[in-house]
């Protein structure tokens, strides 16, 4: 969770009037380490996740060659995770059903 830079000033700015961590972290409901990371650094810092992305044509196609293939099956094909072949396939309407996928295979 990403606090706000307001809270941050807030908290810190406790401290210097005299305030302890641990009471700055009770009355905020913030954890102390967090406090304490605050002191050092107080900018916010981006997400450490890089994105992929998995091409919808290559996902389609992928599902056309091969209807009954589990998910760790495709991410290893495309090069990506599984939770990934997850979250494509729903962004493009597919189901895990077979009769889903022989449709489309019908329809390709």
């Amino acid at each position: 969770m990403t606090y706000p830079m307001i809270l941050r000033k807030k908290v810190l700015e406790s401290l210097k009037q005299g305030m302890s961590i641990r009471k700055a972290a009770k009355l905020y409901d913030i954890s102390p380490m967090t406090i304490t990371n605050w002191k050092k650094d107080i900018s916010i810092k981006p997400p450490n996740r890089s994105p992929r992305k998995i091409a919808d044509e290559a996902l389609k196609q992928d599902i056309i060659d091969y209807p009954d293939a589990y998910y760790y099956e495709r991410a290893a094909r495309l090069g990506c995770i599984k939770s990934g072949i997850e979250r494509a396939m729903k962004r493009l309407g597919y189901t895990r059903k077979k009769k889903a996928l022989n449709i489309l295979k019908q329809a390709g």
